[in-house]
Formats: C-alpha cells, structure tokens, sequence
C-alpha cells in the first residue's frame, strides 16, 4: 500500500536487493541505484518515495532521482510522517535548536547542513537576521517553495537569498543560475559578528554563501594564541578572516593577507577599517599563493603563524591523488616560512580525502621541507557543521595546527 507523501502525492515503492538496507538502518542516508531491484525510469526526478527491503518491509522515505547513480536519499525513517511544510518546520526548528548552543555573540552560522540535518540536499546560512539557501539536489528543488514557506514560518528571517550558482546541481540535472531573492528583501553587504570581530559578508556574490563559516573554530584557535605571535601569514585570506582574528587577540600583530582575487582582499580591506585597524599598515598581496610562498622561502621571510586555507583540491575520488600531491607541495612550501618553534594552521575541505590521508600528506610535505613538527590539535567539524555516525563521505572539514621545529 503506497503512502502519503504530501498534499498532492503519493509514494512509488522501491524493492531492494537483499541485504542492500544494512547502511540504511545503520545510519547512512544515501542509496545507490545498484542497491534496488528496478527503477521506475519515468518518475520525476526529486519524487518522494517509500523504500522496502527483500521481505517487502518499509525502510525508509526519501528523494528519489533514478537519473542519477545516487538515487535515493532518506528524508524519514518513521512510516507515517508525510513529507510537506509541517515536516520542513519540524526539520528546520530542531537545526536551529542544535545552533542555540552557539555563542550570542554570533551572528553567522550554517543553520541547515543537509543530511546531518535531515534535509538532504539543502543548505542555509544565516547571517545576521538574513538567510542565504542552496538547494543542490532535485528533491528539494522539487519541493522548493514548501520549504521557503517553511523557513519563513520556522524563523521569520529579514529575506531568503537562494544561491544556485552551485556546479552539484548539474549532477542532479537542474540548471546552474545565480542569486535570487526568493522571500523578503536581502542587502547587498551584510554585517555579522564572531565575538569581538566583525565581518562583511557578500551574500549574493560571494564565495560559497558569502562567507567561510566552516572556519569559526579555527578564528577562535588563531584569536587565543595571537598574544603570543608577532606575525601571521594568511594564505587563501579571501575576506581577512583569521588575520581579523588574530589582531583581535593581539591589535600589535603584523600580518600578511595573500589571494589571487582582488576583489576578496579589497573586502579585507574594508573589514579591517570596520575593526579599527590601518590596513595600511599589513600586507595585502594579490598573488598566486604558491608562487608567494616560493619567493618569500627564497628571501628567506618567516612567520609566527602560517595558516593555509585552500579551496578543494579534490571533489571526487578520481582527482585525489593529484591532491594530495598538491597538499604535499603546499605544506612544504608554507613550512619553509614558519619561523623556528612556529605554527602550521593547515586545513583541507576535499571531501575525497579523508583525514588519515591528509595527514599523511602534510607529513611528507614537512619531510620535504625538513621540518619536524609536533601535533598540537586536530579540527573536525564544528557544532553548526554536524555530520552523521556512519556518514564518512560528509566528514570533509579538517584541519591540523602543528607546532615546527
């Protein structure tokens, strides 16, 4: 008997192969188009579907896309709970429960990380009392409206941007665009804060939703061992993030911004005059990185604090051998500026490296470089980046903070 999906449909049911919904009632929200015994190959592509093992048992409701070799991606494991606005407020005010633990000083944070959230295939950053929205699978475009009306019933934000400018959404057969505003009105520049710094953001423009929210914790990290530091080097700086952090922990730091975009370190700019600070005084270098990194070791520069802050280097598994190499060539030529008994901050956001690998990749980076290192601390993924047990593929934020010899 098929079930209610939501108001105007009803669900197919998807038979698997045997034994293929162990990951399911273990925890992983993905399915493949492998793991079922037929596809219909005339559902719409982001239809809710109900998925039944072997024996013909309910599973699980999910979004399904039979074009796509990741068919299937779970929405609920209860098999009376429909899929419509109700459920999306219901998903949506648990996410921002969990973001409540968060500082009050903190105005910028990921408020929906898709499948650790429940809501695969949906992002939602909240800057200040603004929302910025990427709907990056079929399901949730399909139900796009329910859940703008959704969010603005759970939160009642200011406006709702919506970014499509995302490559994912070719893989799931939507088109790319650009930035809309879906719900209300949405600035041009907004102003968020990360305690005692604050942060312009380019919410229709800029990288990823406007800003790297992913790298609060590691600001936080930079901003408490600032006093000890008389200069940071900030590679892949973007906006002025970590420098910002640092001169807020010590305002007598002399740092060092380098990004290939001139746009990105013109923001820096502009964040630093908001913070207080002359940025006429620091360096702002629109370069490529390693290039930089190669004249500065040559010249023989050193800084107290290297934080390197890449983009991904690999979004799938076919490119991670070459980013790993790239992530040894990195490494090396940053620790040859990191002064003696210095610190390393090095991140990487390539979900198909995982943490083990990456490790091993700066390690043999610093052997090239001839540095030895102690490891100080290791960084995940922070609160309001949460991911599932069970879920490694979403497990694509870390960073090692490594103290050089």
């Amino acid at each position: 008997m098929t079930q209610t999906a939501h108001d105007d449909e009803t669900c197919p049911q998807l038979t698997l192969q045997p034994g293929r919904d162990y990951t399911l009632l273990h925890g992983h929200p993905w399915l493949f188009s492998g793991a079922f015994r037929a596809l219909p190959s005339d559902a719409p592509a982001g239809i809710v579907a109900d998925v039944l093992n072997s024996a013909g048992e309910w599973v699980a409701r999910g979004h399904l896309n039979a074009r796509n070799s990741l068919a299937f991606r779970v929405l609920t494991r209860t098999p009376d709970e429909a899929i419509d606005e109700a459920f999306y407020r219901r998903r949506i005010a648990r996410a921002a429960g969990l973001r409540r633990l968060l500082p009050a000083d903190v105005t910028g944070y990921r408020l929906v990380n898709a499948e650790a959230d429940g809501l695969p295939g949906l992002i939602v950053d909240r800057y200040d009392r603004w929302l910025v929205a990427q709907f990056s699978t079929a399901g949730v475009e399909r139900q796009r409206e329910t859940i703008l009306d959704a969010l603005e019933s759970a939160l009642a934000p200011a406006g709702i941007l919506v970014r499509d400018d995302i490559r994912v959404r070719e893989r799931e057969g939507l088109p790319m665009g650009g930035a809309t505003v879906a719900r209300g009105s949405v600035p041009e520049e907004i102003e968020i804060s990360e305690g005692a710094v604050r942060y312009l953001i380019d919410p229709h423009g800029g990288q990823k939703t406007g800003f790297f929210l992913d790298q609060r914790e590691k600001r936080q990290r930079t901003y408490q061992l600032a006093p000890h530091l008389a200069s940071l080097l900030n590679l892949y700086a973007y906006s002025g993030g970590f420098a910002l952090a640092a001169l807020a922990g010590n305002p007598a730091i002399r740092t060092v911004n380098v990004d290939s975009s001139g746009p990105a370190l013109a923001l820096a700019r502009r964040n630093y005059a908001l913070n207080g600070h002359d940025s006429e005084t620091h360096g702002f270098e629109e370069r490529d990185v390693t290039r930089y990194l190669q004249a500065a070791g040559d010249t023989g520069q050193r800084f107290d604090l290297v934080v390197v802050d890449p983009p991904a280097f690999a979004r799938s598994h076919a490119k991670k051998e070459r980013a790993l190499h790239a992530y040894e060539q990195l490494n090396a030529l940053a620790a040859r500026v990191v002064a003696a008994d210095g610190l390393l901050l090095t991140c990487s956001c390539s979900g198909a490296v995982n943490a083990a690998e990456f490790e091993t990749a700066v390690r043999a980076g610093l052997v090239r470089a001839g540095r030895s290192a102690q490891l100080i601390e290791v960084f995940g993924p922070a609160l309001d980046h949460p991911t599932l047990p069970g879920f490694p593929e979403d497990r694509y934020l870390k960073a090692l903070l490594l103290r050089l010899a």
